[in-house]
């Protein structure tokens, strides 16, 4: 089973007052600090969305290993010879992934064993990232059962420049709607946590794939 927690948070908001502001059609003050958080809420909501997160992050990803981690996958039939795969990739949640930080690994003393990254490489090229094995490598397998592999990387798009803007456009929809619809709201509009237009929006950056790894699964 996988963990993922926040280590570093990002120290600014991808739509700006002025943004919202405009977008919002709101000149005066005296709803700017609900308007404010309706913008957090609306990142909250595209980055839970895509599986994305929109400005620089560090995560850190807890995996539990398990006694067949190095056992082979069959990818399933071919015209010619059939071919194993063996489990040697772990699956990076969330990105756009920037770099890795560490990888380590931890036995059942406890003990953390930093992992040389001239032994594996990051692939960035696909969505989800994956930190994938060199050639020969391979994961150690004394190791805890919970917990057993921490990966510190960084994600997120490193300037709000950077940002599609179909997904600024989608938050500020998301805003202006949480604004407009504030207080008073009929019961099918209480179910639409977020209109399909927005869902629109984002569709097209969703990252499919969830927490985990062909390397490693849960054991409980």
């Amino acid at each position: 089973m996988a963990g993922l927690t926040v280590s570093t948070l990002p120290t600014i908001e991808p739509l700006s007052e002025s943004e919202i502001r405009a977008y919002c059609r709101v000149q005066d003050d005296t709803d700017l600090d609900v308007l404010l958080m309706m913008g957090k809420t609306a990142r909250m909501f595209c980055e839970e969305f895509t599986s994305r997160t929109l400005l620089t992050q560090t995560l850190e990803l807890f995996l539990d290993a398990t006694e067949d981690m190095n056992n082979p996958l069959w990818e399933g039939m071919r015209t010619g010879p059939y071919i194993n795969y063996y489990k040697n990739y772990i699956t990076l949640p969330k990105g756009p992934v920037q770099s890795v930080n560490s990888v380590h690994t931890f036995n059942d003393a406890d003990t953390s064993t930093l992992m040389a990254a001239s032994r594996y490489y990051v692939d960035i090229a696909r969505e989800p990232a994956r930190i994938t094995l060199r050639t020969g490598e391979t994961f150690p397998t004394a190791l805890r059962v919970a917990n057993s592999i921490k990966v510190v990387y960084k994600v997120g798009y490193s300037s709000v420049s950077l940002i599609p803007e179909p997904l600024k456009i989608g938050m500020l929809m998301h805003v202006a709607y949480m604004y407009d619809q504030r207080g008073d709201m009929k019961d099918y509009q209480q179910t639409q946590a977020m209109p399909p237009m927005i869902q629109k929006l984002y569709a097209p950056y969703v990252i499919h794939g969830g927490l985990g790894s062909s390397t490693l699964m849960a054991t409980g």
